[in-house]
C-alpha cells in the first residue's frame, strides 16, 4: 500500500496523509482531490509519496488525481517547506500564495478560445461549393459573407487550382479563418452567419489561444556596449560570482545597472540558463518590461498580481514545458515559478520594502527567498542584489564578507548626481512666507522649468486629499467604526475613507460632538497637491500616481507613457515615483514634506528616509544636464538630511549600524513579531498577556511586551503585540518548536477558541 502526504489549502501547519488507491498513479508535485472535515473536499498537493503507513487512525483514500505529471517541482517543494518554516506560516498558506487560482480550483483552469469558421464537410469539394454559389446567388448578404469566406481561407484559389486536375474534390488545406476576421472583412452582422450555419454551409469550431503577449524575435545586436566604468563592474562582478553566491551592487542613480543586468543576462542565455529578474514595484516592470522586450523578445515573460489568473496559468504552464520562457520579469510572487535550469537570479531595488508581503500569510520576504531559493537548486545558481540604496542588512552582509560587493561610483555619460537644496519651511511658516505646502522657491524652480519645456517630479508620501478632517471649534476627528484610525479625505470621490479596511463614510455636514458645522481638512496629500498644483500652474499637463489612480492594470502603463513621451509635464506621487524609473527629462524634483517620513514610530525610519529621498532625487537630471531637487523639511539639523544632501550612504550606515549593535536590532539580532488578534478587547489583552508570559518561560528578557501596536484595531479585530529579540547564531528550529507549542496551548483554551495568532519574522 502506497500513501500521500498532501498539502491542503488551509491555514495548517502540517499535512495530512491519504491512501493512494490501487491503481492510481501519484508522485510528487501533482494536484489530489481528497476528502477534509465534514463533507468538504479541497484540491490539494502532493508533497510525498510513501509506503509508511499512519498508526493511530484510519486512512481515507484519495479521491482522484488531477494531473499526469508534476506541477510544482522538487526545488519549489523546498522552496515551500523553507518558507513555511522561516516565517512561521502554514505551509497551507504557502501554497495559496504560490500557485495562481486556477490551479487550485476544482473546475481548473479554462483556456481562453477563439471562435473559428470552416466550411461543413460536405461543402469542401469543387462540385458543391459552385452549388452553393448557385444557392446564394439571390441572398446578396450571405453570398457576400460566403464568398468573403473563400477568399480569406483559400478555397478559390483552391478551385481554381484543381478544376481541371480534381474536378469532383480537392484535399489541399484551407487557411483558418476566425469567425471575427470574417465579420469584420465582410461587414456583416452575426445573424447573417447564423444563416449560413442554418443551411449548413458554414460551421463554427473553437481553437485554444495562448493569452500571453508576443514579444517578436530576439534581438541580441540591439545590446549597448558599456561605458568604461560598467564594463569595469560587469568584470568584478563575473569575478565575485566565482566566489561568491550573492553578490552586491551598490551603484549610484542612473548609473546604468540596466544596461550591465541585461549583459549579464545575455551571457546567462549564452550558457542556456534561465533567468529570474525581480522587481519591487509593478510600476517598475512597465518600462523595464518594454526595454528588455525590445531585445530578448519572445524569451522573455511577465509575472505580477495585476495580470489576469489565467495568464499567470498560462506562464506557469509555459515554464514547466519543453519551451519554456529563458527571462522572467516579475514582481515578488514570480519567485514561485518552476524554473528547469535557473542560472540568475537579480534582484533589483533590493532594499525596496515591497518585497516584503504583509498580508495575507505567509508574510515572506522575495529577496530571502530568492537567495534561497538559488541556494537550494545548485551551487551555480547566482543572485545579484542591485541598488543605489543598499538596505543595512545586504550592505552589512557585503562588509563581512557573506556577499561580494561591486560598486559603481559614476553616473552613465558622466552626468552629475542632482544638486540638493534644502529649505526650512519652519522659518518659511514663521514668516508667513509658505504658500500652501509650497515654498516660493520650489515654485520659482518649478515655473522656470516648465518655461524651458522640462519636466518636474513632486512626491508626497501620502495619498488622498488630506489625511485628516478636523472640527475646529472642538477637534473632534472622524475615525473608522472597524479600526483605530482616522478617516482620509478623498475630495475626488467627496467621501472619507479608511485605508486599512477600505470602508467608506459620508462627509458630516456638521460636528457630532458640538454641532459645529465649521470642518476643516487638515494636512496635504497627493490629490490635494494636485488641486493647488492646478491652480498655480494652470497651463501645465498634471498627473497623479498614487494607489487611487493605478488601480487598474493599465493605468501605471499610461501614466509613465505619458510622461515618458512628454504628454504631461508635472508628475505628483506617492513612493511609487521614488523607484527606479527613467525620464529624461525631469530637471527638478520637489520633496514636499521630508518630515513625514522621518517621524515615524520605527527604528528604520531614517535608513527608510534616506532610501526614499535619495530614490526620488534620483530622477532629476538626465541627457547632460544637472538636476535640482528642492527638499522640504523643518528639520534640517538631522544626519540624515545632511547624508542626502551628500549623497553618503557610508556615513548613513555606521551612524546605523553602531545604533543596532547598541540596541539590539538587526543585522545583529532577529526580530519576530507575535500578534494576536480578537474581536474583545478583554480577551485579547488577557490572552496577550498570558502569551508572553508562556514565552519568557524559554526566551526570558528576549520577549517585549505585550503592547498596542500602532494602529491597535483593524477591520473590527483588536491586535496586541509581542516583540522576539534573538540573537544570532541561536537555534531558530527550537525557536520555531517553542512558539508553535505556546500557540496550541493558548488555542486549546476555550476561552481563546477564536483567538488568532500569526507571526511576522524579519519585519520591516
Amino acid at each position: 500500500m502506497q500513501y500521500a502526504d498532501v498539502i491542503l489549502p488551509v491555514p495548517l501547519h502540517a499535512t495530512f496523509t491519504y491512501a493512494i488507491p490501487e491503481g492510481m498513479h501519484v508522485v510528487d508535485g501533482v494536484r489530489v482531490l481528497v476528502p477534509f472535515g465534514r463533507g468538504k473536499k479541497y484540491v490539494s498537493l502532493v508533497d510525498r509519496v510513501h509506503d509508511q503507513q499512519p498508526q493511530g487512525y484510519a486512512v481515507k483514500p484519495i479521491e482522484s488525481v488531477m494531473d499526469v505529471t508534476p506541477i510544482v517541482t522538487g526545488s519549489q517543494l523546498k522552496l515551500w517547506h523553507w518558507i513555511s518554516d522561516y516565517y512561521l506560516s502554514p505551509i497551507g498558506d504557502v501554497y495559496k500564495a504560490a500557485l495562481p487560482g486556477g490551479l487550485k480550483a476544482e473546475d481548473g483552469y479554462k483556456p481562453k478560445t477563439e471562435t473559428y469558421i470552416r466550411l461543413t464537410e460536405q461543402y469542401r469539394n469543387v462540385t458543391a461549393l459552385h452549388v452553393a454559389l448557385n444557392v446564394l446567388a439571390r441572398a446578396k448578404n450571405q453570398l457576400n459573407v460566403f464568398t468573403e469566406y473563400l477568399a480569406l481561407s483559400g478555397w478559390d484559389q483552391m478551385e481554381d487550382e484543381t478544376a481541371e486536375a480534381k474536378p469532383q474534390t480537392t484535399e489541399k488545406q484551407p487557411a483558418e479563418v476566425t469567425r471575427e476576421e470574417l465579420m469584420n472583412v465582410a461587414g456583416c452582422t452575426s445573424a447573417t452567419l447564423k444563416q449560413l450555419e442554418q443551411r449548413q454551409m458554414l460551421e463554427t469550431y473553437e481553437v485554444e489561444v495562448g493569452r500571453l503577449n508576443h514579444g517578436g524575435p530576439y534581438r541580441p545586436e540591439l545590446i549597448k556596449t558599456l561605458s568604461a566604468a560598467q564594463s569595469e563592474a560587469y568584470n568584478q562582478i563575473l569575478l565575485s560570482m566565482m566566489k561568491k553566491q550573492v553578490t552586491l551592487l551598490h551603484g549610484v542613480t542612473s548609473s546604468g545597472k540596466t544596461e550591465i543586468y541585461i549583459h549579464l543576462i545575455q551571457r546567462a542565455l549564452e550558457r542556456k540558463e534561465q533567468v529570474l529578474f525581480l522587481m519591487p514595484e509593478i510600476a517598475l516592470t512597465v518600462q523595464m518590461m518594454q526595454r528588455l522586450q525590445r531585445i530578448f523578445g519572445d524569451k522573455l515573460g511577465i509575472y505580477h498580481s495585476r495580470y489576469s489568473d489565467a495568464e499567470r496559468v498560462e506562464i506557469w504552464q509555459k515554464q514547466l514545458s519543453e519551451n519554456p520562457c529563458d527571462v522572467i520579469l516579475g514582481a515578488r510572487s514570480a519567485v514561485f515559478l518552476p524554473f528547469q535550469r535557473l542560472g540568475l537570479v537579480i534582484v533589483d531595488e533590493e532594499h525596496e520594502t515591497s518585497y516584503k508581503q504583509q498580508d495575507p500569510a505567509p508574510r515572506y520576504h522575495a529577496r530571502s527567498a530568492a537567495i534561497m531559493m538559488a541556494a537550494q537548486m545548485r551551487n551555480e545558481t547566482k543572485v545579484l542584489l542591485g541598488t543605489a540604496t543598499p538596505s543595512l542588512e545586504s550592505y552589512h552582509n557585503a562588509m563581512m564578507g557573506k556577499y561580494g560587493l561591486v560598486e559603481l561610483k559614476e553616473r552613465y555619460q558622466g552626468i552629475e548626481l542632482p544638486e540638493i537644496q534644502v529649505v526650512d519651511t519652519a522659518d518659511l511658516q514663521h514668516r508667513k512666507m509658505m504658500h500652501g505646502p509650497f515654498s516660493p522657491l520650489l515654485l520659482t524652480r518649478m515655473r522656470e522649468a516648465l518655461e524651458r519645456g522640462e519636466q518636474v517630479i513632486l512626491f508626497q508620501n501620502r495619498r488622498g486629499f488630506a489625511p485628516v478632517v478636523e472640527c475646529r471649534q472642538c477637534g473632534w476627528v472622524p475615525t473608522c467604526q472597524h479600526c483605530d484610525v482616522s478617516l482620509t479625505y478623498h475630495r475626488q470621490l467627496n467621501q472619507l475613507t479608511c485605508h486599512y479596511c477600505g470602508y467608506t463614510y459620508r462627509i458630516p455636514t456638521e460636528c457630532p460632538c458640538c454641532g459645529s458645522t465649521n470642518l476643516r481638512s487638515r494636512g496635504y496629500g497627493t490629490e490635494k497637491i494636485e488641486e493647488q498644483v492646478h491652480e498655480m500652474f494652470p497651463d501645465a499637463r498634471i498627473a497623479r500616481m498614487d494607489l487611487d489612480t493605478t488601480r487598474t492594470r493599465n493605468a501605471y502603463e499610461r501614466i509613465i507613457s505619458d510622461f515618458s513621451a512628454g504628454r504631461t509635464n508635472i508628475l505628483i506621487g506617492t513612493q511609487m515615483i521614488s523607484k527606479g524609473l527613467d525620464f529624461e527629462k525631469v530637471s527638478v524634483v520637489g520633496i514636499i514634506n521630508a518630515d513625514s517620513m522621518l517621524n515615524y514610530p520605527d527604528f528604520r525610519a531614517y535608513e527608510h528616509a534616506f532610501m526614499m529621498m535619495a530614490q526620488v532625487s534620483g530622477r532629476a537630471g538626465r541627457k547632460g544636464k544637472r538636476g535640482l531637487v528642492i527638499l522640504q523639511t523643518k528639520q534640517k539639523e538631522v544626519s540624515v538630511i545632511d547624508q542626502v544632501v551628500r549623497n553618503d550612504y557610508t556615513s548613513l550606515y555606521k551612524e546605523l549600524i553602531a545604533e543596532r549593535q547598541a540596541f539590539r536590532y538587526p543585522p545583529y539580532f532577529r526580530l519576530i513579531y507575535v500578534f494576536l488578534r480578537h474581536r474583545q478587547e478583554n480577551i485579547v489583552e488577557t490572552a496577550a498577556v498570558e502569551m508572553g508570559s508562556r514565552l519568557r518561560q524559554w526566551f526570558g528578557g528576549r520577549v517585549l511586551g505585550p503592547d498596542k501596536p500602532s494602529v491597535a484595531k483593524v477591520k473590527s479585530q483588536n491586535i496586541r503585540k509581542l516583540v522576539l529579540k534573538m540573537e544570532n547564531g541561536i537555534d531558530m528550529k527550537k525557536v520555531r518548536e517553542y512558539l508553535l507549542l505556546a500557540q496550541s496551548q493558548m488555542l486549546a483554551d476555550k476561552r481563546y477558541s477564536s483567538l488568532q495568532v500569526y507571526y511576522d519574522v524579519d519585519p520591516l
